[in-house]
């Protein structure tokens, strides 16, 4: 079955989660870039971004590491995006083993706090939304629960010995959801039985990702399709002798694109001045 049958999925591809399932990626991307070549680890980060966003989108390399990026929307509001594990880094093994133990003093959510108050400083009143995947979003939620930020995680991790402290009243006004899949996974499934504080939503799991494990737990489950994307409806309005064309879908299209930079069909970037004239022309 695709995902696109699924109509939580759909709601979730028309919302503005997904972007941050995209950013979610990129910090893992970065982290890659800087091992690469330090020098051209932004230029090649940002590369990214255009890839996958349909509007501007920058990188604010003053507040981003290896551990976290920060990035700029179009619309002035910013998203510190954290990245999750990486298995053969044993700094992320020794976080995930204090997420584990429920241990209080996590040692990837002090460095991630030292970029969150150095943009803070800086923005003090720009709205921010926090995220991350898996290691990530552990350290998102403890930041947006200590700074009352809205944030949005993906396959959180769940201790059994944090059952307690995780359901804990923070005194949040933030809206805070997290995305899990619905078949099993053994590092967060835990949280569909266990988490009251925030909204907890379970999307399929994608069909490329069962045939592991932990595919489950994977962030390819959050991300878009390139074969498997909504359509724009156009719709034919006749007002007295003039004819019109419309996409009123088209923002909810543009929202569950993978790269609809890159792409120069119009079906599947409706929204641009050039395309709307095109479809048109091509309809009446």
């Amino acid at each position: 079955m695709s995902e696109l049958d699924d109509p939580l999925f759909v709601q979730y591809m028309q919302s503005d989660d997904i972007a941050m399932a995209q950013a979610s990626d990129v910090a893992y991307k970065h982290e890659l870039n800087l091992n690469a070549n330090p020098a051209t680890a932004n230029q090649e980060t940002q590369k990214l971004l255009n890839e996958r966003f349909t509007e501007p989108h920058f990188l604010m390399p003053q507040f981003s590491n290896k551990h976290a990026i920060t990035i700029e929307r179009p619309n002035k509001e910013f998203i510190l995006a954290v990245r999750g594990t990486r298995p053969t880094n044993t700094s992320d093994l020794k976080a995930d083993a204090q997420i584990l133990l429920n241990a209080t003093n996590n040692n990837r959510t002090n460095s991630v706090e030292k970029i969150y108050q150095s943009f803070k400083a800086e923005h003090p009143t720009h709205k921010l939304t926090i995220t991350g995947h898996s290691l990530g979003s552990y350290v998102g939620h403890q930041l947006a629960n200590k700074y009352n930020e809205d944030f949005v995680g993906f396959s959180h991790p769940a201790s059994p010995f944090g059952l307690l402290s995780d359901n804990l009243d923070y005194g949040t006004t933030a809206q805070h959801k997290i995305y899990l899949t619905k078949n099993i996974d053994v590092l967060s499934s835990l949280n569909k039985y266990a988490k009251f504080t925030d909204k907890v939503i379970s999307l399929p799991q994608k069909l490329e990702t069962q045939q592991d494990y932990f595919g489950s737990h994977s962030i390819n489950n959050f991300l878009p399709n390139k074969t498997e994307r909504l359509q724009p409806k156009i719709i034919k309005t006749k007002r007295g002798r003039n004819i019109f064309y419309e996409t009123p879908n088209a923002e909810a299209v543009r929202r569950s694109s993978a790269s609809a930079t890159s792409v120069t069909n119009c079906y599947d970037n409706p929204s641009l001045e050039k395309c709307n004239k095109k479809i048109n022309k091509k309809l009446i």
